[in-house]
């Protein structure tokens, strides 16, 4: 059996992992990979980028091999393998990831059963057809296909123009002195993650310091070749709240509250009823229910020295407060909720708003890039004054104290079926649907693609952000949240051993 997987990104290798883990003896598959970039690295994890590119997740739940089996080393465990020394820094570079998901390169090709085969092809898929019981990839025949895209490297909600920058990853190519000149003014569509990215590249990355320890405030010494300002613009007018550190009491609440939490939601007559739960459980953890609200509205209060008090929260200098019980309602609930929300039915719109507003709270960066943040607002670097008053018209950003001389869009390419890629084309060819009111493509529990009228489209299926809100929190290394792309994985290998 010839299986198609297209995306050699983290999720990409997992499938091949879940194929090997199922395949019987005797079992011959020819599963071939397509990627223009080398296997593994995805959007985000390519080994050669900056080391000031951080893990934005705690790297313990990072591992190539599936729950509750021992076979491939997790990533701490195969970091201490190379020589690195206890206790690991929680919040790596990413190009250690890279490394990582590498090294599982290779193991995934000694790994290879006897009779099967497993190669990569450098290259986009231009072309996917249906072909009498099979598809066509670029010419070639196969039996099955596994849509793996992961993030887009466009969409036609980016910036573009003169003096516009219309994206920051790889920032190598983007961010350097030539577009970028040192002096210049900069605005930024986007606070969030690939901000901060951004603004670690135009300084750390251009040999500036940050002095100091994150818990106790860092300074910032320039190296000269910055940019004279940063201006961020974002929907929010809030920056991301920083995580608790792993290690700490902060990094942990209540498990029996959260268990609380979680049976609540599961019980709840409706879906949208069981969104409830998240503010009862905040308020049992802790939360001032008068200033929950004042969280959930992004326009109060002054933006900076709320990150200022979440870091001194998280810190464990001051009353770690409702934004730390939120943050935690919401990442002990989501498992539970994703549940009642996930699939094609109606009802989705009530999640998907809390979820925007919660992510903000719930996801944001590391505490040392928080930190970094207020270093170089303290410095003059960053100009917090954009994210109150600034905005986006189109390409043009109105409200700024002076015109920017670039124009960097940090906002990437959403979740979902993004219009002209390899998904959005077989959407619009009514080969696979994107249900109403939900970003990504319709799929089975085992991944397998339907059609408009719920029936399983043979041979295809998709996996990750491509089928965001119908399978919910795709950016995620943690291998526990998707069952699909194992059960995808024994539907494949029972059809081959036949």
């Amino acid at each position: 059996m010839r299986v198609a997987i297209v995306g050699a990104g983290p999720r990409g290798l997992f499938a091949v992992e879940r194929l090997w883990a199922h395949a019987a003896p005797g079992t011959c598959l020819d599963v071939v990979l397509f990627d223009p970039r080398d296997p593994g690295v995805g959007a985000a994890y390519d080994p050669t980028q900056p080391e000031y590119l951080r893990l934005n997740v705690n790297s313990a739940v990072v591992s190539a091999a599936w729950p509750g089996e021992d076979t491939i080393p997790s990533f701490n465990a195969w970091r201490l393998s190379t020589g690195e020394r206890e206790p690991l820094e929680p919040f790596p570079p990413r190009a250690l990831v890279g490394r990582y998901l590498g090294w599982f390169w290779g193991w995934l090709n000694q790994q290879t059963p006897s009779g099967s085969l497993l190669a990569h092809r450098s290259l986009n898929v231009a072309e996917l057809a249906a072909s009498g019981a099979g598809w066509v990839v670029d010419g070639e025949i196969f039996d099955e296909v596994l849509l793996a895209t992961g993030h887009e490297g466009s969409w036609p909600g980016q910036l573009h123009g003169d003096g516009v920058i219309p994206a920051v990853f790889p920032v190598q190519r983007w961010l350097g002195e030539d577009d970028v000149p040192p002096g210049c003014r900069v605005a930024f569509r986007g606070a969030a993650l690939t901000f901060i990215d951004a603004a670690l590249a135009l300084t750390e990355g251009r040999g500036g310091r940050f002095i100091g320890d994150w818990a106790t405030g860092l300074a910032y010494e320039r190296s000269g070749r910055e940019p004279r300002t940063l201006w961020p613009v974002g929907r929010s007018g809030r920056w991301m709240d920083p995580k608790p550190q792993p290690g700490t009491l902060l990094a942990e609440a209540d498990p029996e509250i959260l268990r609380v939490g979680r049976a609540a939601v599961l019980s709840a007559e409706t879906p949208t009823a069981s969104l409830g739960a998240v503010h009862t459980t905040a308020v049992a953890l802790g939360a001032d229910p008068d200033r929950l609200a004042s969280l959930l509205d992004p326009g109060r209060g002054d933006a900076t020295e709320a990150l200022r008090q979440r870091l001194t929260a998280v810190a464990g200098s001051s009353d770690p407060g409702t934004s730390w019980a939120l943050g935690h309602a919401w990442r002990g609930l989501y498992d539970a909720l994703r549940y009642r929300f996930e699939g094609t039915v109606e009802g989705f719109a009530p999640f998907a708003r809390l979820a925007s507003t919660l992510e903000r709270v719930a996801f944001g960066p590391p505490p040392v890039n928080a930190a970094k943040i207020l270093a170089l607002i303290e410095a003059g670097l960053i100009d917090p004054t954009s994210l109150e008053r600034a905005h986006f018209d189109g390409a043009s950003p109105i409200g700024l104290p002076a015109a920017p001389d670039v124009i960097v869009d940090a906002v990437l390419p959403p979740p979902g079926v993004v219009p002209g890629s390899l998904v959005g084309r077989l959407v619009d060819d009514g080969v696979i649907v994107s249900p109403a009111g939900r970003r990504g493509v319709a799929v089975a529990p085992d991944a397998n693609c339907l059609d408009r009228d719920g029936v399983p489209v043979p041979g295809l299926a998709c996996i990750g952000r491509a089928t965001e809100d119908v399978v919910i929190g795709n950016d995620t290394l943690n291998r526990a949240l998707h069952p699909a792309v194992d059960l995808w994985a024994r539907r494949i290998t029972q059809k081959g051993s036949q």
